[in-house]
């Protein structure tokens, strides 16, 4: 990520040294030797980071950082300084330095420093009031900017132009499938039909004629012909998730279709063809389940033609941000709410959290986050209650006294009752699409209660908006 830089110090072998190392790191550079001269340059040209000197002749480095905060509240400023005290380093930082950097310091030290610095100034964009993001941008649907998700959509575009086999890995909530509809969008055959099928939702029985169809009298139940996904995507793609599931018995069938191209309805003795482009996706080991006898090897070989392996949440956290500014105004345009404000410190701390349920389960949450904030700005807290953590909240309330624990122990028991409650509603309404008799029945709960508790914490019926 390149930035503009601003160096300010009064020795100039300290502004040679910093240019030459920013300059080697791919930055664009400035220096100025006086505050003064600073300042000047400040009402020229924007500035994503800016290191000045604390202690220099006519402007000092305090001025420099109370000047910037106030008309360019978006420039973070890092101090450095051969007066390294404690005093010193306190009130820069609650003047509203970024950091501060006692002389003297390393190259590594200084390109660390710049690094977080430029973290903190893209959470700081995207989390401002003027924050736009549209559905159209991204990549065919797909959410994030890091340097993983551009080696996924390099690959991708790659694969898409072919009609080769396509094995998407990555972990759950991932977004495996959308990674198959991008392929089959940028494909020749995006003007044909897409069919997706979970091989986890189905019997073997039923998989075999869901996938390949049946004739009247194959079995139990079969009472008429049935057209099955290879003949009803012909032409077209069709995406398989969780192929190690497959019944062993059915791979020996995917895996003719995957050589001679041909295929025959369950019961049946006349051979189809398939012109088909297929996508498989998985977040186990398959070489393991070949090793242990519960996928078949040549299968295996076949449809790991090109691999496409999804990132988790956890390695791509830069792209944190951008997904909960893309989630929140998805939620707040379905529900026809105003778009709350969500702080610096909250988007830190959705990115500090480890996301088992990958992007999937930040969607959840960005979900369960608009239905318990009652206010227009979204905390900390919110997001320490959404994900069950409540460790951030008691910090900022340790009692002094045992009388005040007492007082606090019993709020927080209050608190937590509440929240949980309000968590339990909420998933139950999420979970069965807001249908609240189905919610209802799920939760075991009579429905009149069940309502109860919906007004006790105003969470209300989505109005979808015309």
């Amino acid at each position: 990520m390149e930035a503009n830089l601003l160096i300010v110090d009064d020795e100039l072998v300290i502004c040679k040294s910093c240019e030459k190392i920013f300059l080697r790191a791919g930055h664009s550079v400035k220096y100025a030797t006086s505050g003064k001269d600073a300042l000047r340059i400040l009402d020229e040209e924007k500035f994503d980071v800016i290191f000045t000197d604390l202690k220099m002749m006519d402007v000092g480095g305090m001025e420099v950082l109370q000047t910037v905060k106030q008309k360019y509240p978006e420039t973070l400023v890092v101090v450095i300084t051969g007066y390294a005290t404690i005093a010193s380093a306190i009130e820069t930082m609650r003047s509203g330095a970024f950091d501060y950097l006692p002389k003297p310091f390393t190259p590594s030290e200084l390109l660390a420093i710049l690094n977080r610095a430029l973290e903190k100034r893209k959470i700081i964009q995207l989390s401002s009031e003027d924050y736009t993001y549209s559905p159209e941008e991204g990549f065919e649907g797909i959410i994030g900017k890091s340097s993983k998700m551009q080696e996924t959509y390099r690959l991708i575009q790659k694969v898409a132009q072919t009609d080769s086999t396509v094995l998407i890995i990555g972990e759950s909530g991932t977004g495996k499938d959308l990674t198959a509809k991008a392929v089959h969008n940028l494909s020749r055959r995006k003007n044909e039909k897409y069919f997706a099928l979970d091989l986890t939702t189905l019997s073997s029985t039923l998989l075999e004629s869901e996938l390949f169809g049946h004739i009247k009298g194959s079995f139990t139940g079969a009472h008429a012909d049935k057209q099955g996904i290879f003949d009803a995507a012909n032409r077209g793609t069709i995406f398989l998730d969780e192929i190690g599931n497959l019944p062993v018995e059915t791979q020996a069938r995917l895996l003719r279709i995957l050589q001679e191209k041909e295929f025959m309805p369950v019961g049946s003795t006349v051979v189809k063809h398939a012109d088909v482009r297929l996508i498989f996706a998985t977040n186990q080991n398959l070489t393991k389940l070949v090793g242990s006898g519960k996928f078949r090897e040549d299968l295996y070989y076949r449809l790991n033609v090109f691999p496409i392996k999804l990132p988790s949440l956890r390695e791509r956290k830069d792209d944190i941000p951008e997904l909960a500014m893309y989630f929140l105004k998805k939620y707040c345009a379905k529900n026809d709410k105003p778009i709350p404000k969500i702080q610096t410190e909250t988007i830190e701390s959705l990115m500090n959290y480890h996301w088992p349920g990958n992007v999937r389960e930040l969607e959840h949450t960005i979900e369960r986050l608009l239905i318990l904030v009652e206010g227009d700005e979204i905390e900390p807290v919110h997001v320490s209650a959404a994900l069950f953590r409540a460790d951030a909240y008691v910090r900022s309330l340790i009692p002094k006294n045992s009388e005040e624990l007492k007082t606090l122990k019993k709020q927080i028991r209050e608190a937590s009752v509440q929240e949980i409650e309000k968590l339990f509603i909420a998933e139950a309404l999420i979970r069965n699409d807001w249908n609240v008799s189905k919610a209802s029945r799920e939760a075991n709960m009579q429905r009149s209660n069940f309502q109860a508790l919906m007004r006790k914490y105003g969470i209300s019926k989505p109005s979808h908006p015309a």
